[in-house]
């Protein structure tokens, strides 16, 4: 690959990702993102956790945003402009996870195992997106080296594939290496697109969003109103009595999480189902799916149609857009969305076009089965995905068959 195109060659300053991060925040308020207005009035936690792909380069930062002691949510942003926007995602609520655990928990495990071999310090990875394992590198005394990825959540050991495996479960390939060249050029042209509203605020305006506290004060500040020219934004939701800080409160559309490892698309036909009325456990789901040790074939469609008695039509769709996605949503009809080596439910989307830099944005609003915890109640994750960042593979898109 052309040098003027890796990731490392286009690596965001410290100080430029918290802008991105906290205009970010400021421009989801203006445009009343659910779960995301009231972020301005909380703190964006400046030392950020850094997260790293399975090739070793900086992919991830993810900026916690606290109410006082209690985490409200995260913003994931990019490390390098090659993923094409400032921010991937907005995780709402709490996790239930922990690096310093996992770590301690993983590492007399593998020192058990391989008596005689170095270990390395361990490194947060993002082994197959949006899921994080900790990586341990090992060698011998003749100085061969070894790999090894846990799962951040589970502790489980994480096989590597190729990035293209038609199986949706648990294994690892790299972020980065699958964004083709010609991919990386129009995500750079979009990144310097949404880069400009950004560089036409004053350097001390700017100094000033750094170093604030809470950011609501800005919101009434000319420099930082960014005006919109669209903006639309639908979700599956009958009501809106659930908490700002909280993903697992009461919502129409109810999360799951993945009771194995490599359980994602069954989780996500659960959640799916379950919008229906349809209601089955994982494990009675699993088979239907055409599951085995290592996850589900991306086309779970038949599956879908055979646990509600052919009375929910399922299409897999290999060649998802924005639109189609768009168009599920506005039809009221949840869809599987389907990425590299993972399956998640998708139950709303928001669409903003900002005058200021003539960018629209374009989100999906998920439901991840990820991460596995006992407590299935704290397992799993709800956030806005920018469409825009990801290579989606697949859907599986659902609609009732009237009588």
């Amino acid at each position: 690959m052309n040098e003027k195109y890796l990731e490392e060659t286009h690596y965001i300053s410290k100080d430029e990702l918290l802008e991105n991060v906290s205009l970010s925040v400021l421009r989801n308020s203006t445009a009343g993102i659910p779960g995301l207005c009231d972020w301005p009035r909380f703190k964006v936690n400046k030392e950020p956790l850094e997260i790293f792909d399975v090739n070793g380069k900086s992919l991830f930062y993810d900026f916690a945003i606290e109410n006082g002691v209690e985490t409200v949510g995260f913003v994931r942003a990019s490390a390098s402009k090659v993923i094409g926007s400032p921010v991937v995602a907005y995780e709402i609520g709490s996790r239930y996870w922990n690096v310093e655990s996992a770590q301690k928990r993983i590492t007399p495990r593998i020192r058990k195992e391989y008596p005689r071999q170095k270990i390395s310090t361990a490194k947060l990875v993002c082994y197959s997106y949006p899921k994080l394992g900790l990586l341990f590198e090992l060698s011998d005394v003749k100085g061969k080296k070894t790999r090894l990825i846990f799962d951040v959540a589970d502790y489980s050991l994480i096989s590597e594939r190729a990035s293209n495996a038609k199986i949706e479960g648990a294994f690892a390939w790299s972020f980065y290496d699958s964004i083709s060249e010609e991919m990386r050029k129009e995500r750079l042209r979009r990144y310097e697109q949404s880069n400009k509203w950004r560089l036409s605020i004053s350097e001390q305006a700017r100094k000033d969003l750094r170093s604030a506290g809470e950011l609501a004060p800005f919101l009434d500040i000319k420099d930082f109103i960014c005006k919109l020219k669209l903006n639309i934004t639908r979700e599956l939701q009958f009501c809106s009595h659930y908490n700002y800080n909280e993903s697992r409160s009461h919502h129409c559309f109810s999360l799951h999480a993945q009771q194995v490892n490599d359980y994602c698309a069954v989780a996500t036909c659960q959640m799916i189902l379950c919008y229906y009325r349809y209601y089955y456990t994982q494990d009675d789901i699993a088979p239907e799916l055409g599951y085995s040790s290592g996850g589900c074939p991306s086309d779970q469609s038949a599956g879908y149609e055979a646990l509600t008695g052919n009375h929910l039509d399922a299409t897999f769709d290999s060649a998802p857009t924005w639109e189609t996605a768009r168009d599920q949503i506005d039809a009221l009809r949840p869809f599987k969305s389907g990425i590299s080596g993972h399956a998640r439910a998708c139950a709303g989307y928001s669409s903003v076009w900002w005058l200021c830099d003539g960018v629209k944005d374009k989100k999906l609003y998920i439901y991840d089965p990820w991460p596995w915890n006992a407590d299935y109640k704290v397992g799993g994750a709800v956030y806005w995905e920018d469409w825009d960042s990801i290579t989606h593979t697949n859907y599986v898109l659902t609609r009732l068959i009237y009588p």
